[in-house]
């Protein structure tokens, strides 16, 4: 079925809201993969003419829900330069993630679930790396071997921090888990 851009106005918004909202709330308990559009529709209260109206299947409305944050993650990276010593501006790039993570915890928290795309658990930080946020990080290592291994340990040892701190209800205020991810990241170097 052609996948259609309805024009975006406030009904646009809000049924692909319910949507995102109601493929969320279904991934809590199981894969995507044995969700059913009509799931998702029952759940959203809306028909499935309109459904396809916005989306493929429920794989495409998963992609498109994933491709929001990332866009949204890449933004707050192309706000920061970076240097080898540049713990502040990591800090305040971090708080500024952390900060629409907590924003968007429902939906974050079932990304990062085993629930989720892990390719998209990998490229949720793997951009920071590019940026050369964690570049000064690994950047006294050896070879490239080395290089991604520890940087797939930073990875996924930060995704799993944020994943473990939405779980306990964001126990933790966003600046010192930021301070902490940092910290512990720039501990790994040494």
């Amino acid at each position: 079925m052609d996948n259609k851009q309805p024009k975006e106005n406030r009904k646009t918004r809000y049924t692909r809201m319910v949507l995102r909202e109601s493929l969320m709330e279904l991934m809590k308990t199981k894969p995507i993969s044995a969700i059913s559009i009509k799931e998702i529709c029952a759940a959203a209260d809306i028909s499935r003419s309109t459904f396809y109206a916005h989306y493929t299947d429920q794989y495409d409305l998963l992609k498109k829900t994933e491709e929001e944050t990332l866009v949204f993650i890449e933004k707050i990276h192309d706000k920061y330069v970076f240097n080898k010593n540049d713990t502040r501006g990591a800090l305040q790039m971090m708080e500024e993630i952390l900060q629409h993570i907590a924003d968007n915890n429902k939906s974050i928290y079932v990304l990062l679930s085993e629930n989720g795309d892990i390719n998209f658990q990998k490229a949720l930080f793997s951009s920071m790396y590019q940026k050369n946020v964690l570049k000064p990080l690994t950047d006294k290592l050896p070879d490239e071997q080395t290089k991604q291994y520890y940087f797939m340990f930073i990875v996924t040892g930060t995704i799993g921090l944020i994943y473990h701190w939405i779980k306990n209800g964001m126990d933790k205020p966003i600046n010192e888990l930021a301070k902490l991810i940092i910290k512990i990241t720039s501990q790994i170097r040494q």
